[in-house]
């Protein structure tokens, strides 16, 4: 496996959505399972092989960062976004890849509201072409499943990437962003200045932003997770269906 060089794991958010789970809780450590969601994806990627994993953290910082601290001491390093109140999470990106040891090598950013069944996260962290950027999807947008969704070519070029929250009909049928991005070596200048002249105007937006007005400066694929159980969660309902959906899958196959 042919893994990226560094990975950045947004974790500052609220997730005043999935309130009052989230009370006394952050959402990256709710258990999906039966063990902490940030944990399976920290452990999924050491275990690929990655080098260089940094956490940006906010709300509940200080529990996150204990917590990694005593399950991975200093494999993994936290960063704290001071603005995260004011952020959605494009700063927290920001910050997460200038922290990187070689962002130039390229970087993987990976929300953490995400479950992705064991042989999904292999598909994902097998970098074959590291020049090369990908968006994960799974699923297609439709009335059921709103948010970031894209439009690929027969070859699986991105031709178009929005975040429709609410549902579009012009939009169905599209792939459905999962909530991970890689950036390739060929894209890493183009997508740090064009993401810092964004974050200028306003840190109140998504980090895919700026890639969906420069598409044609940040060439990028669709790599689409097919049949495999990958979910993300942003409320109560979401969550339990989640937690439930990978307990059963991981008794089948294992973790």
């Amino acid at each position: 496996m042919s893994a990226p060089e560094g990975v950045v794991l947004l974790a500052a958010g609220r997730g005043t959505r999935l309130a009052p789970l989230t009370d006394q809780c952050h959402k990256s450590l709710l258990l999906v399972g039966g063990r902490p969601v940030l944990k399976d994806i920290i452990d999924k990627i050491l275990l690929a092989g990655v080098q260089d994993v940094v956490v940006v953290t906010g709300h509940r910082h200080d529990d996150i960062q204990a917590f990694v601290r005593k399950e991975y001491d200093d494999r993994v390093r936290c960063v704290f976004n001071v603005s995260y109140k004011e952020d959605v999470n494009i700063l927290s990106m920001d910050l997460g890849v200038t922290s990187l040891r070689e962002p130039d090598a390229g970087y993987m950013v990976v929300e953490t509201d995400i479950v992705i069944e064991p042989r999904g996260w292999d598909l994902l962290l097998d970098i074959a072409d590291r020049s090369q950027s990908f968006w994960a999807t799974r699923g297609r947008y439709s009335t059921a499943m709103t948010g970031g969704t894209l439009h690929a070519d027969a070859e699986g070029r991105v031709t178009d990437l929005l975040y429709r929250p609410h549902y579009d009909p012009a939009c169905e049928g599209w792939l459905k962003l999962l909530g991970i991005l890689y950036v390739g070596t060929a894209q890493v200048a183009a997508d740090c200045s064009i993401r810092r002249v964004a974050i200028d105007k306003s840190i109140a937006q998504y980090y895919m932003t700026p890639w969906a007005e420069n598409l044609a400066l940040l060439p990028c694929l669709a790599r689409d997770l097919g049949h495999v159980y990958a979910v993300s969660y942003n409320d109560k309902v979401a969550y339990q269906r989640a937690d439930e959906e990978f307990t059963r899958i991981i008794r089948t196959q294992g973790a």
